[in-house]
Order: structure tokens, then sequence, then C-alpha cells
């Protein structure tokens, strides 16, 4: 699929450097959220926002003129949208190629997804492929990267951000020599290793890269005829291009002096939740883009706590709602309460490890059939009870 406009080219800065983003994951973690959607379409704040909605505005910002699109699980809307809300930011167009049309198997990894495309980029005679994610909420300037990538003479860059040790089990780990290189990588390591100079938080990589294409196509064919490969980005080529003395990082620097840069990986439905709730704080953690309001936190006539409301929901009066994540679609009548009663909660609804409450439309009509039917009653007749008559007194 083709979404294009005008051959014009905005910025020779990013003219040789295409953009590939990966948008073809579920986000199973997210459960029904994505039944019906592929994980970057869904729904992020209030208006027509979604989460693929920030490394979109950071691209249009950086001023690249296309875009390379892989999607493969339910990308309707992911199409719509991209076609709708953001191809006249890219003037020579957007691409979108679904692996779901390339065969049974389709995309096996990250790194088969542009292994699979590698002729079509050659196309466009790129000097540079930038790999980045469609699921993650972010600021992040990519001509500042470029220009990182383009300066320290390697053929990779990985983005790498700080964050809490405990927290990095679910990231790509670097460890980093006292000159900056990387000295060593794990993915998704049990024991996360610290950084250096601060035991409490780990490098963790942003899943962000830019990469010598030339390069890249080798290590794509290289890695492809290995028997044992994932054909993953984190799991293999980052260790090949560290290994052999090709692997730059690139910290993604903070919004605010003395804090860790803001990128948020809303793998589950608590880090769903509670990025949202930071988005309806007073001061924006980062920009908002031009397709996203405020998350809906409040309600008139009801009591909304720790929760969100998604667009198309509606809620009544007298409601009682606590760390909810209230589905489009939802009507919750008048007098209504969720999150307070967990034994209650769990015969209807989601409860996610981290106490978040999931709320789908079809939840709720189950909850509604079933409180509706009438209660069985017995078949078993007791016998009739006879009262004795007292005699008559003459």
């Amino acid at each position: 699929m083709r979404i294009e406009l005008a051959e014009t080219c905005r910025d020779p800065e990013t003219d040789r450097c295409l953009p590939f983003l990966l948008a073809g994951g579920r986000g199973a973690r997210l459960f029904e959220l994505t039944d019906r959607q592929c994980k970057p379409a869904l729904a992020f704040g209030a208006g027509e926002g979604r989460i693929v909605d920030f490394i979109l505005a950071a691209l249009a910002r950086a001023g690249f003129a296309s875009l390379f699109v892989a999607s493969q699980y339910r990308p309707k809307e992911l199409s719509r949208h991209l076609q709708e809300c953001w191809a006249h930011h890219f003037p020579k167009g957007i691409i979108q190629r679904d692996g779901g049309t390339l065969g049974a198997c389709g995309y096996r990894g990250t790194a088969d997804a542009v292994r699979m495309n590698a002729t079509l980029l050659d196309a466009h005679a790129p000097r540079e492929v930038m790999i980045l994610s469609g699921d993650h909420v972010l600021d992040l300037d990519l001509k500042a990267l470029l220009a990182h990538h383009r300066g320290h003479g390697r053929a990779a860059t990985v983005v790498a951000t700080a964050v809490p040790r405990h927290e990095a089990r679910g990231f790509g780990v670097f460890e980093e020599g006292p000159d900056g290189r990387v000295t060593g990588f794990a993915e998704k390591p049990a024991r996360p290793m610290p950084m250096r100079g601060d035991p409490e938080r780990s490098l963790a990589s942003a899943g962000i890269y830019v990469f010598d294409w030339i390069w890249l196509k080798r290590a794509l064919r290289a890695d492809a005829a290995r028997a044992e490969t994932s054909h993953d980005f984190g799991h293999d080529i980052l260790p090949l291009a560290m290994s052999s003395g090709e692997l730059a990082i690139y910290r993604m620097p903070g919004t605010v002096p003395g804090q860790g840069a803001y990128w948020r990986d809303v793998v589950t439905l608590d880090a769903y939740r509670r990025t949202q709730l930071e988005f309806a704080a007073a001061d924006l953690p980062v920009p908002l883009p031009q397709t996203m309001r405020r998350p809906v936190t409040s309600v008139r006539d009801s009591f909304v706590e720790g929760s969100i409301l998604m667009p198309g929901c509606s809620v009544g009066r007298r409601c009682h709602l606590r760390d909810t994540v209230v589905g489009p679609g939802v009507r919750l009548p008048d007098g209504f309460q969720a999150g307070l009663d967990p034994e209650e909660d769990a015969r209807w609804f989601r409860r996610s490890a981290g106490g978040t409450l999931l709320i789908t439309a079809e939840m709720m009509s189950r909850r509604e059939a079933a409180l509706r039917r009438p209660v069985a009653r017995s078949s078993f007749r007791h016998p009739r009870q006879r009262t004795a008559v007292p005699a008559l007194e003459s």
C-alpha cells in the first residue's frame, strides 16, 4: 500500500536517511484492548490520538520526506489513521507493507521485516535506515540522532535511556566502558547490569536504531543464513554490531535537568493507564501530537480516581471508579462502581497484577445479561401441610 503526495523534498539533512517504522505487533499484554487493532493504532488520550502518533510527530518535526511502515497484526485501523491524519506530512509518500500478505509466516521478527523489504528499500537508495518502534510514548529529536550517527563513524547506533534496574529485565541492557564504547549487551537479562556510576539504574535500549544501509544489508543476509537466529534486532543484529566494533550508543537527552529522558513502553495495562495519567497532569511530560488531546480522567456527577475514560465510552451519574480503564463503547449505568471490590470485579472484568481494572463493552454485555437472567425456581414441591381443625364444642 502506498500513500503518496507530491515528489518534493523538504530537508536535505534527512533526505538520504529512510525511516522504517515497525508497527506490526499486537501487544498481547494489553489483552482485549488490542483484539481489533494492532498496538500502535490503540487510542491514546482523547480525539484521534493513537500510540503511534508520538513517533510520527517526531518524524514530521525532523522533516523526513518519506516513510516505510511494516505492519502485520490487524493493520486496517493503522492504515486508515496514517492516510487520514499523517500522509500530508510526508511529501514523498508513506509505503506500507503488510507481512500477512507476504506468505504464511509473514515477518518472523523485527530484522526479518527489513530483510524481506530490502529490494523496495534499495529503490530509495538510502545512505542510512532508521528503525523506529510504533508503540512507544516518547519525545525524541530524530535529526539530532541522525547527526550523532553520522558523526561517530560506526555502522550502527542504538538509542538508550536510563531505567530503574528492577524494570530493566524487560529490555535490552548495555554496559559502557569509560570511553563510552559498548562493552556488553544482554537482551532482557534476569539480572540487569547497572550503569557505570549509578548502581540503581540500567542503560536500556529504546528500540530505535540507525544503520548504514550497506552494512545492514550484509548483516541481514548473514543473519538469515544462521540456523539458530530469531530474526530480531535486539537478539541478533546488535550483538553482531557490538562484536565487530560497529555499535555506538545515543543517550536520549532528558527534558528536565537532572532527570532521564521521557520514554515509556506501554506494554501492560498498568503501564498504559499510568502513562495516560501522566498526560492528564497539569504539566505535560512531553508535547502532545497534533492528533491528540489530554486523556479524559473525570466526568461530572461521578467520582473517578486514577482511571482513564477512552474515546466512545460514557459514564452515568453517581458512579465510582478507581484504577480503571473504561474501553470504547462502554456504557456505565448510574451508580456503577468498579475498582473497589476485587472479588466482585473479578467476576466480570479483567484485573491486572498491578491492580488496573479493564472494562470493555463485551464484558459489560455479559455482566448485564447475567444479572437480568431470572433465578431458576426449584422444581421440588413440598407436600401440602394440613392444619388440624379442633372439634366444635357443643
